[in-house]
């Protein structure tokens, strides 16, 4: 894969990556572009990769959003490895993982948190006899 080909790829990567911390707050597009002084359009185009984020968006974004700037890149590179079809598997994953991530966060409890980790590690555990 030439250096090129790899960057045209990076700007769907990042528009997906918004999209996933955007759903993740319940935020819609509107209210994003709102924020931005954006239409609900422009932040469609942006998170189905047809138009490129600056840097300086991207940078507002992450604040809105409440991540770390680096968070819309993270993962980039294995991902990119990736065949098509496995991509897919890494996408579908990294949303469940982040949507379960969003919830967990939001449990106060420490006790609780601790029954839910526990729980999960049991099932982990359970589906890797089977």
């Amino acid at each position: 894969m030439e250096y090129y080909e790899e960057v045209e790829n990076l700007d769907p990567f990042i528009g997906r990556r918004v999209k996933l911390r955007r759903s993740e707050m319940g935020m819609s597009q509107a209210r994003l572009g709102e924020k931005l002084g954006l239409s609900f359009q422009q932040i469609q185009k942006y998170e189905n990769g047809k138009n490129r984020i600056s840097a300086s968006t991207l940078f507002q974004i992450s604040r809105i959003l409440g991540v770390d700037f680096s968070y819309f890149v993270d993962g980039y590179g294995e991902a990119a490895s990736l065949h098509e079809d496995e991509n897919v598997t890494y996408q579908v994953f990294n949303k469940e993982a982040s949507l379960l991530s969003g919830y967990f966060q939001k449990i106060h409890d420490p006790a609780l948190r601790k029954q839910i980790l526990d729980l999960v590690k049991k099932i982990a555990s359970l589906s890797e006899d089977n």
